[in-house]
């Protein structure tokens, strides 16, 4: 029997939809990955059917293209594993945007989805879900690993002698600066982390930021409007370039993945994935806390890294299957 997946990602960010094809038989392999944008007011819409229907379509063009890039036919693919939308989630409910029934009726295969929803029910709290790929791909590799994913939201597994310690989110990824970027019409994210580059960290508003988050505890899972309403500290410094808020944003980012460094005992390896790898001056504001890290790149790419750890949960049967 096949034990190749579709993995669909769509973060926090809602910047574009990702997928990948990828095999578990025997052990993990990386076939093909493709990446396309939506619409331009995708990344903020507030209309639910508008998010609901434009996903699901997005989701049937990707998977045809990928497949069709693969070269595997349909026949020997499993399933497709749908992360959908988030829209809310807290810990007791997740609300996600798509129709993997559509999908399924579409492409011709059973589509794994609702994976938040039914890690509640085991008595998980729905985010973040990535934690057992992570024990999957490094569990066996170093007696104590921390692996943290850099999305809209930052989030991270520590592994200790192949078990998940800890899995949590962290704090805001890139969804903060993407928002600044966005709101002020400057793209959809800082590409490369070029206007932070410039800018200078406002100590102040960093140490606004930092109380809003003081109490919040691990692990947990947050919602992204805890971190968006910080923004609104943005408004008591108006004259406050976009360049330095985008730099004390960075530097907020950081200073939450170095705390929980420190919470997991600052283990010698340490591998990051996510959008946020690509943003070099929050990964030298990171590397200046750390010390030296990895990326996932030595085992697939890192932007889809999240796709394959949505196949892997259709891979173990962690969702429900629409057909």
């Amino acid at each position: 029997m096949t034990q190749k997946f579709i993995g669909l990602m769509s973060g926090t960010s809602r910047d574009s939809l990702d997928a990948c094809l990828v095999s578990f038989d025997g052990s993990f392999n990386f076939l093909q990955g493709k990446t396309i944008n939506f619409d331009k007011k995708y990344k903020t819409s507030t209309d639910q059917n508008f998010i609901e229907k434009h996903i699901t379509e997005k989701s049937v063009e990707l998977v045809k293209i990928l497949i069709n890039r693969s070269g595997v036919n349909t026949k020997d693919i499993a399933g497709i594993a749908f992360s959908g939308q988030t829209i809310s989630h807290n810990n007791k409910k997740s609300i996600q945007a798509g129709d993997p029934s559509y999908i399924a009726k579409k492409i011709g295969l059973p589509v794994h989805s609702d994976f938040r929803n039914e890690d509640i029910k085991r008595g998980g709290r729905g985010a973040p879900l990535i934690p057992i790929f992570h024990q999957y791909l490094y569990g066996s590799l170093s007696d104590k690993a921390l692996i943290i994913n850099i999305g809209g939201i930052s989030n991270g597994t520590y592994l200790k002698n192949n078990a998940i310690d800890i899995g949590s989110d962290i704090g805001p990824g890139n969804c903060l600066m993407d928002k600044i970027v966005t709101d002020n019409h400057l793209g959809n994210f800082d590409e490369g982390g070029k206007l932070a580059s410039t800018g200078k960290v406002d100590k102040k508003l960093l140490v606004k930021f930092e109380n809003a988050l003081l109490k919040l505890n691990y692990p947990r899972a947050d919602d992204i409007s805890l971190y968006t309403s910080l923004l609104n500290h943005i408004n008591e410094h108006p004259v406050l370039d976009i360049p330095d808020q985008l730099a004390t944003l960075a530097e907020l980012t950081a200073t939450k993945i170095y705390e929980f460094y420190l919470y997991c005992d600052q283990p010698n390896k340490v591998i990051f994935h996510g959008g946020g790898v690509f943003n070099k001056t929050l990964m030298k504001k990171i590397r200046n806390k750390l010390g030296k890290y990895q990326t996932t790149e030595s085992i697939m790419p890192s932007k889809y890294m999240e796709a394959a750890a949505f196949a892997y949960l259709a891979y173990k049967d962690l969702g429900v299957i629409f057909k």
